[in-house]
């Protein structure tokens, strides 16, 4: 779907698309935002719980092996079957071992085959004589992937013995559908020592701020410290599919606003023309018609020149009718002189009524010469009467223009009337206003120059702005009327000061061509 719009309203469009997707994109990014923190929280208090009861399991593999230890009909062969099976159901105990101080240390059970001694079993002796006979504590001491947890056999003075149970961290963490993308875990003993990390490094990755969760494990005997730390992806905050569907989304209700909005204000821009125009028609019609006013005494003394001549012609011919002597072809002259002039009166008068009326405009041929001539007829006894000489300067092609009529003669009579208004109070050889037509390649063209003082030149620009004026009792509506007339039929009107003085102002209408004109 195609709106035509301005290019402005394309932009104004495409800047609201912009930050409508922006906002929205944000909405559903810190909705996913959040959701995602919830679901890492979720599973991190899953997870912590999961981790604290298999350490929960390991203090009570060692509660049963010490049992076993510790009974007086105790067995090498029962406590080997139970270590394995501990070992078979829960790989992640990797080894099991005593070791007894008596007075010299031995290793008196293991699981692995290590030799008689462990490497580091002095080591673990000295540590469980420092704890309560059946206290469990984790081996501080720094090791990778794996740590001991030892306790201690109930026994005293220098028979100590020692309950050893190695625990691989790896398998301490392993979840079995694993971590969520982009997750990190960290696994440290009470010391601060790294036992395991699976995962995603805790600082690289993601995007936005990094979810933490940090809490040791629920086991006395093993007070592991579990760190998980998760960084969102782009691509899980704003999914591929959920931002083209916003963008897309966003841009339909964009554009779809943008047309509605768009039809809306042009049919209120139609509706405020059509009032306009018809404000404008109603203020041509009056214009014309204050015209008229002025012109009275003119066109009253255009009237008497034919009345005043059919009635000396009419007594003229009354007396050749009763003469004896009468000559008929004398009494037809003057009856054929008085119906031309009936006609120039008849002229006149039909003239004053189309330029009063309140008809449509009518586009025709129309030749402006002619027009020219109809409105000097018009004019030309005020000027006249205001001591204002008046010259034609009519091209010998006589130009042609599809316009109407009525409204050309009405620019043109208003441009003469200013251009008499601006000489009137000149010296007497400056009184002169003189209209001119021609044609050029594609205008046909109507001049109206002047002798007066000329537009100053900061009006110009402004000259054809509603309600400005120069004058002191003027509208300032003459101007732009002639120029909505003018441009109504697809012509223009502009105003300049003539090199030689005074003011020129020119109209410019669309040719007739001479094939035009034959076929009109």
């Amino acid at each position: 779907m195609l709106v035509r719009m301005p290019l402005r309203a394309y932009l104004a469009s495409a800047l609201t698309w912009a930050v409508i997707a922006l906002v929205t994109a944000a909405c559903v990014g810190a909705t996913n935002y959040v959701r995602l923190r919830g679901d890492f929280e979720t599973e991190a208090g899953t997870l912590h719980r999961v981790l604290s009861q298999r350490v929960d399991q390991h203090d009570a593999h060692l509660t049963s092996l010490a049992a076993i230890l510790s009974s007086p009909d105790r067995s090498a062969a029962t406590l080997r079957a139970v270590a394995e099976a501990v070992l078979r159901f829960y790989p992640r105990i990797i080894a099991i071992d005593v070791l007894a101080f008596n007075p010299t240390l031995e290793v008196s059970f293991t699981t692995r085959e290590l030799g008689p001694h462990l490497s580091d079993a002095s080591a673990i002796v000295e540590l469980a004589r420092t704890l309560l006979p059946g206290q469990s504590v984790v081996d501080p001491r720094d090791k990778v992937g794996a740590y001991g947890l030892i306790k201690r056999l109930p026994g005293g003075g220098q028979h100590v013995a020692a309950l050893v149970m190695t625990i691989d961290g790896g398998r301490l963490a392993d979840l079995e559908g694993g971590l969520s993308p982009w997750t990190g875990l960290v696994l440290r003993t009470p010391t601060l020592s790294e036992i395991v990390s699976v995962g995603a490094p805790l600082a690289e990755g993601g995007v936005g701020p990094a979810f933490v969760f940090e809490k040791a494990l629920g086991s006395r005997s093993q007070p592991l410290f579990l760190t998980l730390v998760r960084r969102p992806a782009l691509s899980e905050i704003l999914p591929p599919i959920t931002l083209v569907a916003v963008l897309t989304g966003t841009g339909l209700a964009v554009l779809v606003g943008a047309f509605v909005l768009h039809e809306r204000r042009t049919a209120e821009e139609a509706r405020a023309r059509a009032s306009f125009h018809a404000h404008e028609a109603q203020l041509a019609h009056a214009m014309r018609v204050n015209t008229v006013g002025e012109m009275a005494s003119g066109i009253a003394h255009e009237l008497t020149q034919p009345l005043t001549a059919i009635l000396s012609r009419s007594q003229a011919g009354l007396r050749l009718a009763h003469s004896p002597a009468r000559n008929l072809e004398e009494v037809v002259g003057v009856l054929e002189a008085n119906v031309r002039l009936a006609k120039r009166a008849g002229d006149i008068l039909a003239r004053l009524r189309a330029y009063v009326s309140k008809k449509e405009p009518a586009p025709e041929p129309t030749s402006l010469n002619e027009l020219v001539r109809n409105v000097v007829e018009l004019a030309g006894a005020d000027l006249e009467r205001r001591s204002i000489t008046l010259r034609l300067d009519l091209n010998s092609r006589d130009p042609s223009s599809l316009v109407d009529r009525v409204s050309i003669e009405q620019v043109v009579h208003n441009l003469i009337r200013n251009a008499a208004d601006a000489v009137e109070t000149q010296m007497p050889d400056r009184r002169v206003v003189i209209i001119a037509t021609g044609s050029d390649t594609d205008a046909a063209v109507i001049t109206i120059r002047d002798q007066g003082p000329g537009i100053p030149p900061e009006d110009l620009p402004r000259l054809f702005e509603p309600f400005f004026t120069t004058k002191s009792e003027g509208m300032g509506l003459g101007l732009p009327l002639c120029e909505r007339l003018v441009e109504a039929f697809g012509g223009q009107i502009a105003a300049a000061n003539d090199p030689a003085g005074g003011a020129l102002l020119t109209v410019r209408l669309p040719l007739l061509k001479q094939a035009s004109r034959e076929a009109a």
